[in-house]
């Protein structure tokens, strides 16, 4: 099958979706690219940041609290993105990280599916203005992302050593 990405039926992986290797890095360096964006700008607003929210920066303390605590989450996420785009190593670990992938491309899926739902029932986008789009987009993304990795039926393959060339080489006689 020379498709890029092919759906099969699950024999032996642990995911769905056969990946080529080049889209499987690729998708994984840019889910860590889009968690570490995700982090920061979190953390920001959990220390009073104000732009990008609705508000003025002046947040309660159980504000920062839970932003603080979105951005832990994103943290995880990022360290799951990373653990995914290493070369494929013990079957147990590469489970739970398919898994807690899986788990974050749903929730990230399903505050999309609200926040778009909530401008349906209302008729209009409100005050989340251009914002509001910018980030369910983002979150979109995020969640096709995780979900992406989360099914891909392998991790990365073993890298292997580039050779050296001969003139780089040492012989160490005995």
């Amino acid at each position: 099958m020379s498709a890029t990405l092919a759906v099969h039926r699950r024999t032996k992986g642990i995911g769905i979706m056969r990946l080529t290797t080049a889209l499987l890095r690729r998708a994984s360096q840019a889910t860590i690219t889009w968690g570490i964006i995700f982090t920061v700008v979190h953390v920001y607003w959990a220390f009073g940041g104000g732009d990008g929210l609705n508000e003025s920066g002046d947040a309660s303390l159980g504000a920062s609290l839970y932003i603080g605590f979105i951005a832990l989450l994103g943290l995880i996420g990022t360290i799951v993105a990373y653990g995914l785009s290493q070369p494929a190593g013990d079957d147990a670990l590469q489970r739970r990280l398919h898994l807690l992938a899986r788990t974050g491309g749903i929730a990230l899926l399903l505050g999309v599916v609200v926040g778009v739902s909530n401008w349906i029932a209302d008729g209009s986008i409100g005050d989340d203005g251009i914002a509001g789009i910018v980030i369910t987009a983002y979150f979109l993304v995020g969640g096709a992302l995780y979900t992406l990795l989360g099914w891909s039926d392998r991790g990365l393959p073993a890298r292997r050593p580039s050779p050296r060339p001969a003139a780089l080489r040492v012989d160490v006689a005995d």
